[in-house]
């Protein structure tokens, strides 16, 4: 479902005689807060969890020659992997990285980190621009036209319909829609979690 399909989708799991609204944007009074539900809802789920599968992407960037700094895009919340080449780079906490090099000379880069500020930064300045390879997560998306579609696979859309409706049994004080509403999103969770996480490593067992 998309944006506007949700927001209608919301509107009859409410009871109200209604369609819903025929556009999100510029809504006011009980579509306002609708749309409104249904985007924050959405930004909730997927701040639940750093690493859902969806939010997991690959991108590259060029690292000029004698600089050792790249600015990522902003729509990006962290970094778990970094390449030049074959080669994947050492990662290091930002405070041992800046004990490690506190001089920067020049270079191949064998390890990186990532500033607060969201930079990354390698411990040695190419005398040739390289190409970064990386992976990582990104950032809460908010719905913003009728025709955004949520990341998450289709078939857990109602998880969004299920936490606004949570949104909207509080405003109207309909503490049935309430149990409704966290009765099965609690049980759409549980499903999100097995199929959009990563498999959890068992510790392995001395001999």
């Amino acid at each position: 479902m998309n944006y506007l399909q949700l927001c209608q989708r919301l509107v009859q799991e409410t009871g109200i005689a209604d369609s819903g609204p025929a556009n999100t944007a510029g809504q006011v009074g009980d579509y306002g807060r609708i749309t409104f539900w249904i985007n924050d809802a959405w930004l909730k789920i997927q701040s639940k969890r750093s690493n859902w599968h969806w939010m997991w992407g690959e991108g590259t960037a060029s690292l000029a020659a004698d600089t050792n700094t790249v600015t990522l895009p902003a729509t990006i919340e962290t970094i778990k992997r970094v390449s030049l080449g074959q080669s994947y780079l050492e990662r290091l906490s930002f405070d041992d990285f800046a004990d490690d090099y506190r001089v920067i000379s020049a270079g191949n880069p064998a390890a990186f980190t990532v500033r607060p500020d969201g930079v990354l930064l390698f411990n040695a300045k190419p005398t040739e621009n390289k190409t970064v390879s990386y992976h990582y997560y990104s950032k809460p998306l908010s719905l913003t036209e009728n025709t955004s579609v949520p990341g998450l696979p289709d078939r857990y859309h109602m998880l969004i319909v299920y936490e606004a409706l949570r949104s909207y049994a509080l405003f109207d004080e309909a503490p049935e829609l309430e149990r409704k509403a966290v009765v099965y999103f609690e049980s759409m969770l549980a499903d999100l979690h097995r199929d959009q996480l990563p498999a959890l490593s068992a510790p392995a067992t001395l001999a």
